[in-house]
């Protein structure tokens, strides 16, 4: 049984909010998910057309799929006007807006502990911050969600689970959840498209959407064409260090397992069906990568290739000794605006005599 779930009407007034959570008056109906949840939304913001431009919006359908994750259930939401107050939780969400020049669109994002440390979008200094630098979304309390008026919100999965702001609050509150294509554990720079097609379709910037995309298409073309087949049919062994001392966390598959296939390497855990895991020191060990390459959350890369250098477990490593440490953006490793550029510097990290 399919219906959707079309909800473009905020309540952003502690007076507004309680009048509609009073009684169910008219105005109101049931959405159903596609395992029998319900959920209490606004009829009437089927039909709000906030500006002229609105009369003239095409109505789009995307699927809020969380059932890949496991927290959740697929949903389909109907948009008949651009959403005017976006969240989005760190900078990796955030760039897809400001690349598409969407910050009027936006209420608030947050910068998280994941920093863009390579695209310096004039809009990440003027659209207001919703919690401080290093303060994921999921830290942000309810009254704050509300209180910015949103009625679009794009983060993680985990986001939207009901230790945070569920998909049944989200909706009862007159906001549509986004969890991003790419952000799953099997996604590809397919999936990043994907979001750009979405977000140009929601947002009415299909043109500028596809241009962003066939750049990202172009440059990806142009490392391919520089590095040449024979270094994708063999690959560098890359050990991905994105956080950890006890344990690393790191990359496996998804976005960042392409991205660096796309640079000319392969994860060393590649063989794991995720796009991140928790694997041990002696795992890092005994696979030997050929270079390390650490994840940058807020220009911490000195900091991390210190404890590489100095901890036991990995002082010894040849692409330690051999001073093949390098660094990439960690939003952008994610699945964002800047990964394609992203897999050009790997590119060049990893085989510095192609580009010269």
């Amino acid at each position: 049984m399919k219906k959707f779930a079309a909800i473009l009407f905020c309540a952003i007034l502690a007076v507004s909010m309680a009048a509609c959570g009073s009684s169910e008056e008219k105005g109101k109906k049931k959405v159903t998910g596609s395992k029998g949840d319900e959920y209490v939304v606004d009829e009437e913001a089927k039909t709000v057309q906030t500006d002229e431009t609105d009369t003239e919006y095409e109505p789009y359908t995307i699927t809020l799929n969380l059932e890949r994750s496991g927290i959740g259930q697929n949903m389909e939401e109907t948009f008949t006007s651009a959403p005017k107050k976006v969240i989005a939780d760190g900078d990796q969400m955030a760039d897809f807006f400001f690349d598409l020049g969407l910050e009027d669109h936006m209420a608030g994002f947050t910068r998280g502990a994941c920093w863009s440390t390579v695209n310096n979008y004039p809009a990440r200094d003027t659209v207001p911050k919703i919690t401080e630098d290093g303060v994921n979304l999921q830290n942000a309390s309810k009254e704050q969600i509300l209180a910015t008026g949103c009625d679009f919100m794009m983060g993680w999965d985990s986001l939207f689970s009901e230790d945070h702001f569920s998909v049944s609050f989200c909706l009862e509150n007159g906001i549509i959840p986004y969890f991003p294509y790419c952000c799953s554990d099997s996604a590809t720079f397919d999936d990043i498209y994907k979001d750009y097609e979405v977000l140009g379709n929601v947002f009415g910037v299909q043109d500028l959407a596809a241009e962003k995309v066939q750049a990202m298409k172009d440059k990806l073309e142009e490392v391919r064409t520089t590095l040449g087949e024979d270094v994708y049919k063999n690959p560098i062994k890359v050990f991905v260090y994105d956080s950890g001392e006890d344990a690393p966390f790191t990359a496996c598959q998804g976005v960042p397992g392409d991205m660096i296939k796309k640079a000319g390497g392969i994860s060393i855990f590649d063989d794991i069906d995720k796009g991140w895991a928790t694997p041990s020191w002696e795992e890092v060990v005994e696979r030997d990568p050929d270079v390390i390459l650490i994840l940058d959350y807020d220009y911490d890369t000195e900091k991390k290739a210190e404890f590489l250098k100095t901890n036991d477990a990995t002082k010894n490593l040849r692409a330690v000794k051999e001073g093949r440490i390098y660094s990439a953006c960690c939003s952008d490793m994610q699945g964002s605006a800047g990964s394609a550029g992203t897999v050009e510097i790997m590119a060049k990290q990893f085989y510095p005599d192609k580009f010269k």
